[in-house]
């Protein structure tokens, strides 16, 4: 069994890829099913669905999007996770305003939420909520000068990069949040390369996507995905690579 970082590198993989279409169009959100698969070497280790629903919250439009991401019975020696998330985001700018997080993930049950809102200086606040199996709760409220993403909204983030002046080495930071906590994120652009999926060549920026920490007062950076963007004009992302122990895990885009 994998331990429990590399599971949640892999759910994040699935769902990052399945959030890629909708997030395309942040003012135009269609009704839709999408369902997207993920390999580990030759075995098919997962799958995911995401429903996307225009809907209203406490009285504003809003644009709901439920995340069904579960492994294979293939994979389930490997590993096992069965997650639901659902996040709740403006349509004009994909800034959240509600994620919730049900996850089964080999021996450890997740259950998370978060309400985001801005205080009177316009900071932005996230109250964050996590339950834990022995029946304990954690509320945890933090501010931010910027603005904080979960992990299925930033993917707009992504996707509204301006790319024309990126050198590469250059750094994009934001915030995410995880459990209780707001992490700091790193993407970094890598420079382009060509893919070809399915006979099919695209011209692609290539991301690093890191958490930065420090190990003896030195700051290091965990390599967490590597994202292949097509330079379309719905910046699609067509493929996500990321290494583990035990092999490789591809994600690759099907339209």
């Amino acid at each position: 069994m994998l331990n429990n970082t590399i599971m949640k590198r892999i759910s994040t993989m699935i769902l990052v890829l399945a959030t890629t279409v909708v997030a395309m169009g942040q003012n135009n959100w269609k009704d839709e099913n999408l369902r997207y698969g993920m390999y580990l070497g030759p075995i098919k280790a997962g799958e995911a669905e995401l429903i996307t629903r225009n809907v209203t919250y406490n009285g504003e439009k809003a644009v709901q999007m439920d995340l069904i991401a579960r492994t294979t019975s293939a994979a389930e020696k490997i590993f096992s996770l069965n997650d639901t998330l659902t996040t709740i985001v403006r349509p004009d700018d994909s800034s959240p305003v509600y994620f919730q997080k049900h996850c089964f993930e080999g021996d450890d049950i997740v259950r998370e939420k978060v309400n985001f809102s801005k205080d009177s200086n316009g900071k932005c606040v996230a109250e964050m909520t996590k339950y834990y199996k022995d029946g304990h709760v954690r509320e945890v409220t933090e501010t931010s000068n910027t603005l904080v993403y979960d992990m299925v909204s930033v993917v707009g983030f992504a996707r509204t990069i301006d790319t024309k002046d990126l050198k590469k080495g250059q750094r994009m930071n934001f915030k995410l949040v995880d459990a209780c906590d707001i992490l700091e994120e790193s993407l970094i652009f890598q420079g382009w390369e060509t893919l070809k999926i399915s006979g099919r060549k695209y011209n692609c920026m290539m991301f690093k996507l890191v958490e930065p920490y420090e190990e003896k007062g030195k700051k290091k950076d965990r390599e967490i995905l590597n994202i292949y963007v097509c330079d379309d004009e719905a910046r699609t992302i067509v493929q996500m690579d990321i290494k583990f122990k035990v092999g490789t895990a591809k994600a690759k885009i099907i339209i």
